[in-house]
Parts: C-alpha cells; sequence; structure tokens
C-alpha cells in the first residue's frame, strides 16, 4: 500500500514537470516568446536600407542640390553688311539721281543771237552742280506764257561743237510754233566749264537742273515741259524720265543705248576706230569690273518710274543707232505699262531727211501741243 502511494506521488511530480518545460519548437498563444518580450530591434531589409539611406528622416533636411549652371543664349549679331565696292559712284546711279535736288539759281541771258519773225534767239547761262553751262533759248514773239521744251543734242568732237548744234532744227521749228526752246550745250561743251562726265550722268544732271530753271522764267507757261533728245541726247531724255516727274512728254529720236554696258562698248570702238581711247575720268571701271555697277547706271530696269507719255522715232538705214537700242526702250516701256508710241521711217538715216523729216517734224508738233502746250 504503501508502495503504490509512493509511484503515484512521483507520477504527480512527473507530470507537473512536464507542465511547466514545452517541448521545443513549439510556441504557445497566451504570451510571445522571450525574444519579442525583448523588443530588439527589427532587421530590415536591403531595399528598406536603400530607402532609409536615400530618404533620411523628416527632421534631417534634404541636401539642396547646386542647379547647374546655363550660360543665357546669346542674341546672335546681325550679319555684317557687305560693303559696297562702288559705293563713291552711288550718287550717280539712277536711283542716286533720283534722290538728290535741283534747280539752284537762275537762266541768265547772256546776249542776243538772232531775231526772227518767230521768235528770238538768246545765248544762255545757267548753274548746274557749281558749274557754269551754256545753251539757247529760242523765245516766241509775244507775251506768251509759252509751253516749254528742253532740247538735248547728241555727240560732237568737243573741238567742233557750237551752241545749237544737233538741236537748231527741231528748236527753230518748235519756237515759230508758240514753244519755247532750251538747249543745253553740256560741261565742256562751248562755252560750258569744264569737268568730268562720270558715267556720262554729267549731262543728265545739267539737263535736268534745267527743267525748274526753265520753269522759273516769267514767260513759261507753268507746269510740267516736255523734252527732246536726239542720239546721245536721246540716251540723255532716256535717264531724265525716270529722274524727274516734271517732264510732261518726252520725244526720243534715234537714241543711243539706254544700256550703259553697250554704250560704253560703243564708245569705246569707236575711239579705237580713230586710234584714241575712252577718258578713263569718265569711265573709272569697265563693265566687267562692276556688272552690278552698271544695272544701277543704267535706265532700262527702272522704266516704272516714267510718268509721261513718251514718242520714239528711228530710220531703218540708220548707220549709228542699231533698231536694237530703240526697240529695247520700246519693249521696256511697254512692259512697264507705259504710254509709248513708236514710229518708223523705211530708208531714213541718222539724221531724217526730206519728206519723212518733215512728217517727224510736223509729229512732234503735234505731241507737244496734246501733251504740254
Amino acid at each position: 500500500m504503501k508502495t503504490l502511494i509512493y509511484l503515484l506521488i512521483c507520477a504527480a511530480l512527473v507530470l507537473t514537470g512536464c507542465a511547466q518545460e514545452p517541448e521545443a519548437g513549439t510556441q504557445t498563444t497566451s504570451s510571445p516568446p522571450a525574444v519579442a518580450a525583448a523588443n530588439p530591434a527589427p532587421q530590415s531589409s536591403p531595399t528598406a536600407q536603400a530607402t532609409a539611406t536615400a530618404n533620411p528622416t523628416a527632421t534631417t533636411p534634404p541636401a539642396t542640390a547646386t542647379p547647374t549652371q546655363i550660360p543665357p543664349t546669346a542674341t546672335p549679331e546681325p550679319p555684317t553688311p557687305t560693303p559696297d565696292p562702288f559705293a563713291q559712284y552711288a550718287p550717280v546711279t539712277i536711283e542716286g539721281l533720283r534722290a538728290r535736288s535741283y534747280g539752284e539759281g537762275e537762266i541768265e541771258i547772256v546776249q542776243t543771237l538772232e531775231e526772227t519773225a518767230a521768235f528770238t534767239r538768246y545765248l544762255i547761262a545757267y548753274p548746274s552742280d557749281g558749274l557754269r553751262i551754256t545753251g539757247m533759248l529760242n523765245r516766241p514773239r509775244g507775251d506768251g506764257p509759252f509751253p516749254v521744251v528742253i532740247l538735248n543734242h547728241g555727240y560732237y568732237p568737243l573741238d567742233v561743237y557750237q551752241t545749237g548744234n544737233g538741236t537748231k532744227l527741231a528748236a527753230d521749228y518748235l519756237a515759230s510754233r508758240g514753244f519755247m526752246t532750251l538747249s543745253p550745250d553740256f560741261r565742256s561743251h562751248a562755252g560750258s566749264d569744264d569737268a568730268p562726265n562720270l558715267f556720262r550722268a554729267g549731262h543728265v544732271i545739267d539737263t535736268v537742273n534745267l527743267i525748274p530753271l526753265a520753269q522759273k522764267l516769267p514767260s513759261a507757261r507753268p507746269g510740267k515741259i516736255g523734252m527732246w533728245g536726239h542720239s546721245n541726247g536721246g540716251a540723255i531724255t532716256s535717264k531724265a524720265i525716270t529722274i524727274s516727274d516734271q517732264i510732261g512728254a518726252a520725244l526720243i529720236y534715234a537714241p543711243a543705248s539706254s544700256n550703259i554696258v553697250e554704250d560704253y562698248q560703243f564708245r569705246v570702238e569707236r575711239a579705237a576706230s580713230r586710234g584714241q581711247q575712252i577718258d578713263a575720268i569718265d569711265w573709272p571701271v569697265k563693265p566687267e569690273e562692276g556688272p552690278e555697277l552698271y544695272e544701277r547706271l543704267s535706265p532700262l530696269p527702272y522704266l516704272s518710274y516714267v510718268s509721261c507719255p513718251v514718242q520714239i522715232h528711228w530710220g531703218t538705214n540708220d548707220e549709228t543707232v542699231p533698231r536694237k537700242w530703240p526697240e529695247d526702250l520700246y519693249t521696256g516701256l511697254q512692259a512697264a505699262g507705259k504710254q509709248v508710241e513708236w514710229f518708223e521711217y523705211p530708208g531714213q538715216p541718222h539724221s531724217f531727211q526730206g519728206a519723212p523729216n518733215q512728217q517727224y517734224l510736223q509729229r512732234m508738233v503735234e505731241f507737244f501741243q496734246q501733251h504740254i502746250g
């Protein structure tokens, strides 16, 4: 009996010890294991560590990144204009001649040359860019006022030219029919002062300077004037009508070329035929050296500026002026929408003769009567 009680007590003690020590690997739900009770810092994953390193706590301000300095975009400099190698000649181009003023001073009656039944002929002088230019004036009889026509003569050698050469016939015909006419000698001609005729523009300046002076004459009819030109004077007139808006009608008779390259070549050939050379002072640049300059010197590209009707006369046997020269002017005026007439005289030379000449003179009078008379 005692032995049985002893065995029971031993068994109870064994059971009590097993209740106090759970089996290894067994976790109870009543309380966390001893390691959890100590609350050690949790082990972060590599991703969390990288995030923590890259994003410090809010109490540490983030490092300020130094911005990349981008230099301001520089404003591009405007392109440097190409210098005009012929700028010194700009005043004698068509645009240069259009931009300047004309007509300072007044006309001086130097002397009476001739008295006729229809008009009086005078030797005159007037200023042109500081030069004294001589010429001829035909004033009709009567009180006036008279419509005015300026007549530009053609080429003459300087040693043979006299006042009125090349214009006297037409001037007398007009003056006998009530027109007051003025025929400039041009610089270096007759009693005029000597001066260069740079690219043939000097004679154009002498002509255009005369326009406002003629308009101021007491016996001149107010308003625009007429202009006439033969041969080289025709080329002068073709330039003048692109420069002045005070020309009411222009008659161009067997004109030299309005293309300055052609005009230059013609003068070189004519001088060579006489064993001479053209004046380098008047032609300081050759066409091949300045083709753009020669374009600006020629009236053909500027015919849109013409503001008056034009009449062109040419003979088919002209020994000096080929058809191309007046025809280029005619077709250019047509293309520019200008009022232009063409009269051709079969068999006639550079200066008309006989009945065709009388026909031309009558057409001339009718033309000026219609537009300025």
